[in-house]
């Protein structure tokens, strides 16, 4: 990953967003959001990834646990056919 550690990004999407570029696209991840019971029991979370140069949303899953949300990113064929970690060597994390 330019600018960063892959790994680290993916930690990081459990709790904040993120800004990418890939193949000179801009990306929004949009970190797991929790929804949680009044007495703060987790009833789901979510994860997107947007394309900005293109305004849609690339990706979007809602699991019963953040865990579950990234392992679906991780699987997800998101970046023209391909998951996260087959082209994490050419995405460029930044700032916003």
């Amino acid at each position: 990953m330019i600018n960063g550690n892959a790994s680290e990004f993916i930690e990081e999407l459990t709790y904040q967003d993120h800004y990418a570029y890939y193949q000179g696209k801009k990306y929004f991840f949009n970190g797991c959001q929790c929804q949680c019971y009044a007495e703060g029991n987790i009833v789901n979370v979510t994860l997107e990834v947007y394309n900005l140069t293109t305004n849609i949303a690339i990706f979007s899953t809602t699991q019963n646990s953040i865990a579950e949300c990234i392992a679906a990113f991780e699987e997800a064929k998101i970046f023209d056919g391909k998951t996260f970690w087959e082209v994490e060597k050419d995405i460029e994390w930044v700032d916003c």
